[in-house]
């Protein structure tokens, strides 16, 4: 085994959490820090998948998984997960479920609003506190949550999905000064668009801007990795290019001007009332 990875090992082991791990950025999170040597707890309502997952993680990298399934919007997560993972010792927790909503805010019943916010805002926020806790006493650890680039600003068509993109990179953001006192690395990672069976679910126009932007789930992952290791800032955005999107978006268009450009796009890509979720 590499030194890297017995270093990472030390900073973050033995063993990390991924929540939302079924498919996806999920799923390539759960190979990569197998791949650096971690035991992996992988969360999802999916068990088969999962169980599916594990039986690969075990074979490619010989270390230990565990298949927990698990609602994440329940009222009772705190508990059922508290329960899950006393056994455990978790030293890097990475939370990647969301619900994603296409269409006009309205055209969305209320209860499905209050999922989103279950899933995207409570769960990842139930889990920082609680492992964020349990990190403290160990006095090292790492908590990584997916965001979006969508969360920079409002998004037209993802209006409550950027809302609650924004409120991960926010929480990310004051628990990396909050934390770094006690040994705790976090970030948050700002993804582009990528290749995630939830994204090609959302049936999107292909655009040739966007296209040239879009990254495999692999690559997301590990480039996340590879820059939480050495961290200096609490955000991380992958990909080249949309790393320079991003730069000229904020540095060079005004906030109206980007809610007007996203808007256009996404009505592009999907249209006024293509109304759907993924999760």
């Amino acid at each position: 085994m590499s030194s890297i990875s017995n270093n990472f090992i030390d900073e973050f082991g033995p063993w990390a959490l991924v929540a939302g791990a079924s498919e996806g950025i999920g799923a390539a999170f759960a190979r990569e820090v197998a791949k650096k040597g971690l035991n992996v707890a992988i969360i999802s309502r999916r068990k088969e998948v999962l169980e599916e997952l594990a039986k690969e993680i075990n074979e490619k990298y010989q270390v230990q998984t565990k298949v927990i399934e698990q609602d994440l919007t329940s009222p009772n997560l705190l508990d059922e997960l508290t329960s899950k993972t006393k056994d455990l010792n978790l030293g890097l927790v990475i939370f990647n479920a969301a619900l994603s909503l296409i269409g006009l805010f309205h055209n969305t019943s209320i209860e499905v609003h209050q999922r989103v916010i279950d899933l995207n805002c409570r769960a990842p926020m139930i889990l920082s506190y609680h492992f964020g806790n349990k990190m403290k006493e160990r006095g090292k650890g790492g908590i990584i949550l997916m965001s979006s680039l969508a969360g920079l600003q409002g998004n037209p068509i993802h209006t409550h999905y950027s809302a609650t993109r924004a409120y991960n990179i926010n929480l990310a953001e004051g628990l990396w000064d909050e934390l770094k006192n006690d040994g705790i690395k976090v970030m948050v990672v700002l993804a582009g668009p990528t290749k995630t069976p939830n994204y090609y679910k959302s049936d999107p126009k292909e655009l040739a801007s966007v296209k040239s932007m879009i990254l495999e789930p692999q690559a997301v992952a590990k480039q996340a990795l590879n820059a939480f290791r050495r961290i200096k800032k609490p955000y991380f955005i992958p990909g080249v290019k949309n790393r320079f999107t991003s730069f000229f978006l904020q540095h060079f268009m005004t906030r109206k001007a980007r809610i007007k450009l996203m808007g256009s796009v996404a009505r592009t890509m999907y249209g006024e009332n293509k109304d759907h979720f993924t999760s």
